[in-house]
């Protein structure tokens, strides 16, 4: 019987401890390795070669949308089913944007979460209900696009030369700790400069202000 290959990647030990126990039990997975972020699951993707990667959405180092970019550009036969707590447009539509194959909250069960994984594998595409029903309403209103993707008019003007850097590294996917050092600045400076950028730009949540310095 050919088995399912599958890598875990979640920030949360947790989370990737009682996924393996989970899955592991079903005789047609076999769980090749786990990983805490973005970064991980694109080395381990190299060495393993997994079929199915569960990839957490919100991660240090590399976010899961980033890294999924990265794992399907070079491993185009790989597929990668993204997991999160937070049913947020931001990251279904990031997600989805990224090339993953399913979008799923992390409270479903556990034969669903099975049932999703062998659907990803044979080919197919998965999201959850409530995704799905996010999704079906962001194309039924067009015009909410250019309030979720669009920058405010005439709003870069008031940003200062750090707060584009720090912006600029913000869309990199960079944690304040990261950014920090990459300006060699305090992290605290780093937060006042977000909590800057987030009230100049009108956006309410760091992942959109990641989402509006890529398109930028």
């Amino acid at each position: 019987m050919k088995r399912i290959r599958i890598l875990i990647v979640d920030d949360q030990l947790i989370v990737r401890e009682g996924l393996k126990t989970i899955l592991q039990l079903e005789e047609d997975f076999e769980i090749v390795g786990t990983g805490c972020n973005g970064q991980e699951a694109l080395d381990l993707c190299v060495s393993t070669r997994p079929d199915v990667v569960l990839m957490d959405a919100r991660m240090p180092v590399a976010g899961g949308a980033e890294a999924t970019r990265e794992i399907i550009s070079r491993f185009p036969e790989m597929k990668v089913l993204m997991l999160t707590v937070f049913n947020e447009d931001a990251l279904i539509i990031e997600g989805i944007r990224s090339g993953v194959k399913g979008f799923l909250l992390k409270d479903l069960p556990a034969e669903d979460l099975c049932r999703n994984i062998r659907e990803v594998y044979k080919g197919g595409a998965v999201l959850h209900p409530e995704v799905a029903a996010r999704v079906m309403q962001r194309i039924a209103s067009p015009s909410s696009e250019s309030t979720f993707d669009d920058l405010p008019p005439g709003e870069l003007e008031q940003l200062t030369r750090r707060e584009k850097e720090v912006w600029q590294l913000v869309g990199r996917g960079l944690s304040n700790a990261e950014i920090a050092s990459a300006l060699f600045i305090s992290e605290g400076t780093v937060k006042n400069h977000v909590s800057s950028l987030l009230a100049k730009l009108q956006v309410r949540d760091r992942t959109r202000l990641a989402l509006l310095a890529r398109k930028a």
